[in-house]
């Protein structure tokens, strides 16, 4: 059976398409506009539950490890994202004191990569896009917005492929952790 794999450069390749920096005769409709914005976000929640499951499961096979993507939900690196930002002040609350203390070091405030930062920062406000896009009628994407929420997803991405510090490890199994084992 061919397997077809969803790969974020490939998402990212659509999103361009649907808003192109260098516009043809016309105006895309608002339509394409919402579809890049989202499909940029989708890049950037496979890659991560793409790293997620190599990071857990590094040994196992390929046809395993999409199993357990399929468990990822976006909830899921949603709580573990704010975590991140409420231990930088960047959002408001503060996590569970045991999530904060596996985060940080046993005393003094929690030391997160900017790797870390940019990928949680990064999936929150293009999680919060996505959503605008897909359900919020009255939102507007211009062409510079849809074009800036691209290049920043395209940014995420690369990041999270790169990404290999322990903070950067601890991220991805926290969100494994969130995660509910499914029949899906």
């Amino acid at each position: 059976m061919p397997s077809y794999p969803i790969e974020p450069e490939k998402l990212l390749e659509v999103a361009e398409r649907l808003a192109p920096a260098q516009p043809g005769r016309g105006r895309p409709s608002y339509t394409a506009h919402r579809r890049a914005v989202s499909t940029a976000y989708y890049a950037v929640f496979h890659a991560l539950t793409d790293r997620v499951a190599k990071v857990v499961f590094g040994e196992a096979d390929q046809a395993f490890r999409q199993k357990v993507q399929r468990w990822i939900g976006h909830g899921n690196i949603r709580t573990v994202a704010l975590w991140v930002s409420q231990l930088q002040g960047d959002s408001s609350g503060s996590p569970p004191p045991h999530i904060a203390e596996l985060l940080g070091p046993i005393e003094g405030a929690a030391q997160i990569d900017e790797a870390t930062i940019a990928m949680a920062d990064g999936f929150l406000e293009l999680n919060e896009k996505r959503e605008e896009a897909d359900y919020d009628h009255e939102a507007i994407f211009t062409r510079p917005d849809t074009r800036g929420h691209i290049a920043l997803a395209r940014d995420v991405v690369s990041t999270i492929e790169q990404a290999d510090s322990d903070s950067a490890k601890r991220f991805f199994g926290l969100i494994a952790m969130q995660s509910k084992i499914q029949t899906r």
